[in-house]
């Protein structure tokens, strides 16, 4: 059997969620994390280091590395429409955390993009590795719940205080404001 080409993926924004992105990344067979950008260069630097990654700092130097298939785009939601089209006409697919952008113009041209340089543009679905969902996931898929005819779900999530405390969370500019964190 043909083996399946190895996909070489890179992070740009090294905060808490990129630690969750690299350790996908690195667990999943067939994917190779590459390379980590921040503007934070002790973020990347430490990022890069538990993975055996060179860290960058310019996300535009990163976007110049020819052997990237893939970034995961994991900067302050402000900024996901700038890099993923800078990646994208850079010639990378991009996997994008949420939300897409901030604003729905920005989410037009971030598809308009994905479409002229005929890359993948695919926005994060990080509930099916929660493991309440993967649970009940396999219990559908091994049929312990029967026929199911109808869902009704109330999830409850929230912030506390201390996701507040960087610079850009929260904020309208750059967060979304209170509707997006």
């Amino acid at each position: 059997m043909k083996k399946m080409k190895e996909i070489t993926v890179a992070i740009i924004g090294c905060g808490r969620i990129a630690q969750r992105h690299a350790q996908h990344i690195n667990n999943t067979e067939g994917l190779n994390l590459v390379a980590v950008c921040d503007i934070d260069e002790n973020k990347a630097k430490e990022l890069g280091a538990e993975y055996s990654v060179p860290h960058i700092k310019n996300a535009g130097d990163l976007f110049k590395i020819e052997d990237i298939d893939v970034v995961a785009i994991c900067t302050p939601n402000g900024h996901h429409a700038e890099h993923s089209i800078s990646a994208l006409k850079a010639g990378k697919h991009v996997l994008c955390e949420k939300p897409m952008a901030i604003s729905v113009h920005d989410c037009g041209e971030m598809i308009k993009t994905a479409e002229k340089y005929n890359k993948r543009l695919f926005v994060i679905k990080q509930n099916r590795f929660n493991p309440p969902v993967a649970a009940v996931k396999k219990a559908i898929e091994e049929n312990k719940l029967g026929k199911i005819n109808s869902v009704q779900l109330s999830c409850f999530w929230n912030r506390n205080e201390n996701y507040y405390h960087n610079s850009w969370k929260g904020t309208k500019e750059l967060d979304g404001g209170t509707l997006f964190t």
